[in-house]
C-alpha cells in the first residue's frame, strides 16, 4: 500500500514537472502569479496561485502550474487589458509572490482589476505586447503610471 502512494506521488511530480515544462518551453510564456479570491464570499481568503502566462494571439492565456488541465484557467482577451499600476510587493506578498516580481495591476473590461506578479523584465514585455496589438485593436493602450 505504502509503495502504490509513493509510486502515485512520483508520478503526480513527473507529470507537474513535464507540464511546467512544457509550457514555459514556449518563447511567448513567463512565470506570473495571480490574486485569486477577490470579489468573492471568501474575499478574507486571498492568496497568490503561481503560473505561467503565454501571449496567444489575441489573448494572455494564464495556467496554474499546480493543475492537471490542458486549457488556461483564465483567458484574458488583448483588447481588453490596460495596466494601470505597477508596484512592489508589500511584506506579505514578499512571501508569496516570486523573487524580485513587481506586482502590475491590469484593468480588465467587464472584470474590475487583476493583479499580476511577474519579473521586472516581463512586465516590461506584457506592456509592449499591449501597445504592438494589430491595428483597430489596441483603443485602450496599457501604461505605467
Amino acid at each position: 500500500m505504502l509503495l502504490s502512494v509513493l509510486g502515485l506521488a512520483v508520478l503526480l511530480v513527473t507529470v507537474f514537472v513535464f507540464r511546467r515544462r512544457n509550457l514555459a518551453r514556449s518563447a511567448s510564456s513567463f512565470d506570473c502569479s495571480l490574486l485569486v479570491g477577490e470579489g468573492h464570499i471568501a474575499a478574507r481568503r486571498r492568496h497568490w496561485r503561481l503560473g505561467v502566462a503565454v501571449y496567444a494571439e489575441n489573448s494572455l492565456d494564464w495556467y496554474p502550474v499546480f493543475s492537471l488541465g490542458r486549457r488556461p484557467a483564465h483567458t484574458f482577451p488583448r483588447q481588453a487589458l490596460e495596466i494601470t499600476g505597477r508596484r512592489e510587493p508589500d511584506e506579505e506578498e514578499r512571501y508569496a509572490t516570486l523573487p524580485e516580481s513587481v506586482i502590475v495591476d491590469v484593468a480588465f473590461r467587464g472584470a474590475g482589476t487583476v493583479h499580476l506578479a511577474m519579473a521586472a523584465d516581463a512586465c516590461t514585455g506584457l506592456s509592449s505586447w499591449l501597445e504592438a496589438a494589430p491595428p483597430g485593436h489596441n483603443d485602450r493602450m496599457g501604461r505605467f503610471t
